[in-house]
């Protein structure tokens, strides 16, 4: 669709949350302009639009003047957040450099979307600025680039991640991503349906499933199919249970959601229908 607007806003009009990509913020960006037109488009459809910027020290290692420009730039398009990468502690990103940014978006009427490993690097301790109209990004979501990653380690940080979510209102978004390119045939495999059901049993907001680049490197980008539509009005617990390190599940009051795998040779998810006899 490269180059066909129409097109482009016809493709990112079927998710509820888009992130564009880094650099094209900057008015002499090549796509700065036809991007305007989408974001603007898609906030119109009700969409949530976001902004890249990289917070890392060890990385870009921005100036606070430079990423409030980018701010500034993205916000002149009509976006309506912004997606601070590399935003943790492993970063060299301190709590100070989060705030700052932070509340540099909050008082420009922005959300934020805050990706780091650890939930713990943004949302423990205070100062902690982070609302129930920001995002945190949980990458990797039990697949990465078409690998299974460890159930033990998805638990104890998704766990984490339900307790904020409890404790501030900060809605979760999980990330899962296939080896590049990314087959059209994912959305019916059963790593997808693990990272799937994997989202739902934690009743995170947000889910999205692409390749190890984001769809930074192609044009390619696919909206695959809900795996259940609807999957019923109540939790029975208030957490995700597991008989077993390989078998994870949650309870509503029509189905149980369960994932099974051993976070290295195989995983899937499924849902069977409860029981009321």
């Amino acid at each position: 669709v490269q180059g066909n607007l129409t097109a482009a806003i016809s493709i990112f009009s079927q998710f509820d949350l888009v992130v564009f990509g880094d650099g094209i913020a900057s008015p002499s960006h090549g796509d700065h302009t036809n991007t305007q037109t989408i974001i603007q488009s898609l906030n119109n459809l009700g969409k949530l639009t976001f902004g890249y910027i990289d917070l890392g020290v060890t990385t870009q290692n921005l100036t606070i003047l430079q990423m409030q420009t980018t701010v500034d730039e993205w916000a002149a398009m009509g976006i309506n957040g912004i997606l601070w990468d590399d935003a943790g502690y492993d970063y060299n990103v301190s709590r100070s450099r989060q705030n700052t940014m932070i509340s540099y978006c909050h008082s420009l009427n922005l959300r934020v979307m805050m990706n780091a490993w650890n939930p713990d690097d943004v949302m423990s301790g205070s100062p902690m600025l982070l609302g129930s109209d920001d995002i945190y990004l949980l990458e990797s979501y039990l697949i990465s680039n078409g690998n299974y990653q460890s159930l033990a380690a998805w638990k104890i940080k998704a766990d984490k991640c339900l307790s904020y979510a409890s404790l501030y209102g900060i809605s979760m978004a999980t990330l899962s991503t296939s080896s590049t390119p990314i087959s059209p045939s994912f959305g019916l495999t059963q790593q997808f349906s693990q990272a799937w059901f994997g989202t739902v049993i934690y009743n995170f907001q947000y889910f999205q499933a692409t390749d190890i680049q984001y769809s930074a490197s192609n044009n390619v980008l696919y909206a695959f199919e809900n795996l259940l539509t609807s999957y019923g009005n109540s939790w029975q617990t208030a957490d995700v249970q597991n008989d077993s390190n390989i078998h994870f599940y949650r309870s509503t009051d029509i189905y149980i959601l369960q994932i099974y795998g051993d976070g290295v040779t195989y995983g899937n998810g499924s849902f069977t229908l409860l029981s009321n006899g």
